[in-house]
This record gives structure tokens, sequence and C-alpha cells, in this order.
């Protein structure tokens, strides 16, 4: 223990200081300790009770050196049984930075070394050199001079690489002629498919994605014959950004039906009086995703709408049944429809299952969903099975929502469906001081929209406003402004207004593309341009790290509360109501406040990422006025929420002539514990 603590503190006190100039982070380095040393006592036969590690790390921390250091150092030791680690992000942007830069300072750092580090991506991520030959004359001869030397040059056959190593900003329609598409037999020797291959091989470190995880887990636990692509054994499982975890555990257990395949059935089989619950189901689909901006989405079924299912799945079951005993009836559409009826009737076990409907309405995509409403029981399974065989890690800032120490193990029991003795969680002081490094600004009290915060259900008028208070931030401040949304309707009309605007003139308006998450070209503009403003949803709240100037300013156009339509907040919704028979709305209301809490968190985040940060955070919904919970929320985390702009200009000053020091915690090694999980 000893001396792997000692290389732990050398590379943290020395390397790593020399490095970037700076001073150790007290709490990256404990952070790395408890990991060392959980990762130590995990090989103890008193400790095996499947305990599982959650490190709740605010921005600034360092969780991705503090959590990857520590477990190269324990695996490159022969007595600690874990020989590799799966390291899994939440989204591809992030795990693109990890490669591009972490990996690269830990080669600098000689932990590693180049060959024994692997990008895990999903198969549709690779690049095929004989669909490429077969799709070449799709693109202009410029371009398939860069292919053609991105195929002969390339380590890894990604798109990530296509992108940041060969400069290629492809689009989706370009990429999907040459990538390794799903469910299609590609088995040409490119060097996609070989590192795809290779993938199953142990290496020192995979950094990989959440959906690539659980892919893995699906194919280890499923029983089906496929071997997976990251081998679950003897291994250290980081999983970082936990917070979007379960969202994607959700996904990995869903269940789908291409409703074009219920369509077919249905018109081939039915009589036209058998068709009327059909029609019935289709006709109010086609209503519902009419009126959705995006263009996808989701609808949770009533019980209504299952009542028509019913009579529909009743109509085709018995249709199947007449069908086997016809020797008329063709064997492909007698696989169809048993399928397909089938599906149905498991769907609508309703005390089992949870149902919607997903579309997509540019891919044509609208898909029949279910996932078992015993959400609570699989996760805990998957918890328990992957702990029992390798050291189980879960970090993010927000695990608690940031609640009092009494509060938060039993918040990661309720939320994990963990029992305490189960888990440990280890919390790390923020390195931040927002009260010094944010000026906060939000609607005056007296504003209608405070007295009628109906406005945030009206795009037009709320988009106006915010178009209107990003032009007037922009007048304000030097520096580059990220806009979060929380819909795609809002990302398009504010950033087709700021595009129409004059703005355009002197500053960058960059807004996210449709049906992609953060673009690493994007993004690196983003941060070049050093005044730009960049409009983006979804993925931009989290995994988004631009220090300095180039980001100085966050508008959030909306607080991020989960949507009804969402399954998993259904889902828990449903437990809640079935578990507590009283209090049940105050239950429901502290979950919807919880994941709000969570995502504003992280979107807060995206501004200050070092202790030399500073800028302006706008949050345009009066419910930061008139929600006493919200505004309690802001008031505890020290940010000051002006009402205007006065004051703003001498915050700037006062950070620009050096007259704000934040008082990082002080690295004390004497403070650091060597054991403190045992």
């Amino acid at each position: 223990m000893k001396r792997a603590a000692k290389e732990i503190i050398d590379v943290f006190e020395k390397k790593l200081t020399e490095k970037y100039n700076s001073r150790p982070r007290h709490s990256q380095v404990q952070m790395a300790m408890d990991v060392y040393s959980y990762i130590r006592s995990c090989r103890h036969s008193a400790f095996r009770n499947n305990k599982i590690l959650f490190a709740e790390a605010p921005v600034g921390t360092g969780k991705s050196l503090g959590a990857l250091v520590p477990s190269i150092i324990a695996t490159k030791i022969s007595d600690v049984p874990y020989k590799g680690i799966i390291y899994a992000t939440a989204t591809i942007g992030l795990q693109s930075q990890l490669w591009h830069e972490e990996q690269s300072t830990l080669i600098e750092l000689e932990l590693l070394k180049k060959n024994e580090a692997k990008l895990a991506m999903g198969k549709t991520n690779f690049a095929c050199f004989e669909r490429y030959m077969d799709n070449r004359k799709e693109f202009p001869t410029e371009e398939q001079t860069l292919l053609d030397l991105f195929f002969d040059k390339t380590i890894t056959g990604l798109k990530d690489e296509l992108i940041k190593e060969f400069g290629f900003d492809i689009s989706f329609r370009q990429w999907d002629l040459i990538n390794i598409p799903e469910g299609k037999n590609y088995q040409c020797d490119c060097v996609g498919h070989k590192y795809r291959r290779n993938l199953k091989k142990n290496s020192c470190l995979t950094i990989t994605n959440q959906q690539q995880l659980l892919a893995a887990y699906k194919a280890t636990y499923s029983g089906e014959k496929y071997t997976p692509i990251l081998n679950l054994e003897n291994k250290i499982i980081v999983v970082d950004e936990a917070h979007e975890f379960q969202s994607n555990f959700l996904e990995a257990n869903t269940y789908r039906l291409r409703f074009s395949e219920l369509k077919t059935m249905a018109k081939r089989f039915l009589t036209n009086n058998q068709m009327k619950s059909f029609n019935r189901i289709n006709s109010k689909l086609r209503k519902e995703t009419h009126r959705v901006y995006s263009g996808r989405g989701t609808i949770i079924f009533k019980n209504e709408d299952i009542k028509e299912f019913r009579s529909l799945s009743s109509s085709l079951s018995a249709a199947l049944k007449k069908g086997t005993k016809s020797l008329h009836l063709q064997s492909e559409h007698h696989l169809s429809l048993s399928k397909v009826a089938d599906y149905l009737e498991t769907m609508l076990l309703s005390d089992l299952y949870k149902v919607w409907y997903e579309f997509d309405t540019k891919y044509k995509t609208y898909e029949l969903c279910y996932a078992p409403k015993k959400y609570g029981e699989d996760l805990r399974l998957f918890l328990k099975r992957l702990s029992e065989k390798n050291a189980l890690i879960f970090m993010s800032g927000t695990l608690t929502a940031n609640s009092g120490t009494q509060k938060a193990p039993a918040i990661i029991a309720k939320n994990w469906y963990l029992k305490q003795e189960k888990f440990i969680l280890q919390r790390y002081a923020s390195i931040f001081e927002w009260d010094k490094q944010i000026f906060g600004k939000t609607m005056k009290k007296t504003d209608p929209s405070v007295s009628n915060p109906s406005i945030i259900y009206d795009a037009n008028r709320h988009c106006f406003r915010i178009t209107h208070a990003v032009i007037d931030l922009a007048k304000r401040i030097e520096g580059g402004i990220l806009v979060l949304t929380t819909s795609l309707e809002y990302k398009d009309k504010i950033g087709k207004r700021l595009l129409d605007s004059k703005l355009k003139n002197d500053r960058e308006i960059l807004i996210q593309k449709k049906d992609e998450s953060q673009n690493p070209i994007t993004v690196a503009k983003f941060k070049q341009e050093g005044n730009a403003i960049l409009v983006g949803s979804g993925s931009y709240y989290t995994g988004f790290s631009v220090p300095g100037r180039s980001l100085q300013a966050l508008v959030i156009s909306k607080l991020p509360f989960p949507i009804k339509s969402d399954p998993l907040f259904t889902i828990k919704m449903d437990e809640i109501i079935s578990l507590h028979s009283e209090n049940r709305e105050n239950q429901i209301a502290e979950l919807k406040y919880f994941l709000m809490f969570s995502k504003l968190e992280q979107g807060i985040g995206r501004l200050i990422r070092t202790t030399k940060d500073y800028g302006t955070l706008v949050v345009e919904d009066p419910r930061v006025i008139s929600d006493e919970k919200v505004a309690k929320w802001f008031e505890e985390r020290d940010i000051n929420l002006h009402n205007d702009y006065v004051g703003m200009n001498k915050f700037y000053q006062d950070w620009q002539n050096d007259k704000i020091t934040v008082n990082a915690e002080e690295y004390v090694r004497s403070e650091i514990f060597e054991n403190r999980i045992k």
C-alpha cells in the first residue's frame, strides 16, 4: 500500500503540477487515494459484500485523473486481481475528450503506453472500406481524396478520428454511406473491422460509453450466443457522468417493434371491422406526433389506448391461430404475424411492463416500446452482478444533488435501489466559490411573468424574450456565450433569431445541428473564436468543458424539469404510487425537483471550470423568483441573483484587475487519508 500511495502522491504532487504549472488539488488527491484504497479492499473476503463506490465529486475536482491514475497503478500490482480498466462515459463527446486529452496525459506521465488503450464505440461509429468503395461516387472528388487518405492512414477506423485527425466534418447522411450498419453483415478486413474485433481482447484501459457497457452486460448475462464487445470480469469499471446512467439503463432494457410491422400485419390479416381498433390508434398517434415541434419524442399510452391494443391483439392472435391451420399462409408471413402477435401479447401484460410510443418523423422511425416495470429490481441485479467480479465505481458531481451529509446516503440508497451496507459514498468539497465567480441575473420580482409564469409554455414569446436577453448580454461582455435550452424547438427558434440579428456581424453564431450531440468541430470553433455564441441542448448540459474567456456567460432558457412523457420519470412515479398510499404527491414532487436540480447543477457547471473562471449566469425562468424551493436552492449554493446588470461591470473589472481570489481548498499532504475505505 505504501509504495503505491507514494507513487500516486508523486503523480499529483510532482508530475501533474509540473505539467500544468499548478498546485495539487486536495480533493483530487484524496479521491485518488480513496479509489486505490477501495480497489485494494475489494480483494479481501471480509469486504466482498457486493460493495460499490459512489464518488460525488463536483466540477473542478478532476474526477477523470482522480480515478484513472490510482486504477492504472493498481492494475500493475501483482496481488490485485483486476487486470484492466473500463471507463464508461454518458456522452460520446466526453468519451472523445478522454481519448484525446486524458489518454495523452497518462502517456506523458508514463503511466500508460500508446498501445495499452482502446476506444470502444458502437458498431455504427466505425467506417467500413467495402461500403466506402460501394458508395465512393456519392462523394465529391475533394472528399474522395480525403477519405482515401483516411482509409490508408487510420488507426481506429472511427468517425471520431476522421473528424479530429483528418478535419472532415462529415454529415450524418454521408457517414451512413460508409459506416458499418446495424443488422447487415459486412466483414471485410479493413482497419475499422479489425479494431472493433480486437476490443474483445484485454487492454490496460478501454474508454467506452455507458451504452456499450450495457450492451456488453446484456450479451454476458442474456444467455445469447454472441460474444460481448467488452470483457466484464476482473476489471475496474468506472462509470462517469453517473447522473445519466439510469436513463441509459432503461434504454438498454427497452423492447421495440416498428409500427410499420404492426400496420402491415393488420392490413394483411384483419377484417374491415377488426381494423377499427388499429385505425383509431393510428389516427390518434398521427395527430399527437404532428403536434410535436421537433418531430421526435415519446407518448405514454393511457388506459383507453391499452384497451384498443387489447382488441387489436385479440384479433391478430385469432388470425394467427386460423393461419396456423391453413396451408395457404406463406411461412414468412406466418413468422411475421407470430412475431407481432407475441410482441403485443407480452407488451399488454400491464402488471409487468410500461408501454409507450416513440417516434422520429425525420428518420421515419415509429416504434411501440415497452420496458419492465421492475426497473429497480433489474438495476439492483445489474449492480450485484458487476460488483461481484469487478471493482465498480460511479462518479458524478450531482449524485445526491449536493444534499446534506446526513441525507446523502439515504438518497443514494433510494435512487439506486440499494441497502446502505451495499455501497460506500465518498463526497468531495468543491474548489469553487460561486458567490465570487458567478454574477447571477434573473427577472425582477415586478416582472409580469413572475406573477403569471405561463410565459414558459408560450414558446414564441419566451424565445423572443431569451433572444433579447442574449443580445443584451452580448453587448455587455466580450467573451463567449453558451445558451442551454431544454428542447429542440427552443434551440431552433433562438438560434434562428440570433442568426437574423445584427450580432452575426460581430460574433460567430453556432447552433447544434439536428440529430447530433456534441460535434468536436463545433466545440473547437467555439473555443477558438473566443466570443462566439453557441446554442445547444441535451448533451451540452454535461461533459462540455470550455474554460476561460471563450465561455464567459451562460444563459439557461428554462429550468430543466423532467417532462411527463419521459419513460424513466413515469416508471419512477409509478413506483412511488404503488409504494406510498399516503404522501405520494410530495414524493413525486421531491423526485421532480431532485432530477431538475441535478441537471441544473450540471448545466451551471459548464460556466465555471477552474478557479480562474468567472462569468455571468442568466436564468430566464420566472420560477426562480416565484418558487420558494428554487430560490432556496440558489441561495444555499451562494449564487447571488440580481434583477439587473448594475454591478456587473465592477464584477468583471475586479477579476481583470486581480482583485478577486478564490480560496480553493488548501492541499495538505498530512490530511490525506491513505486507507479510509476498508
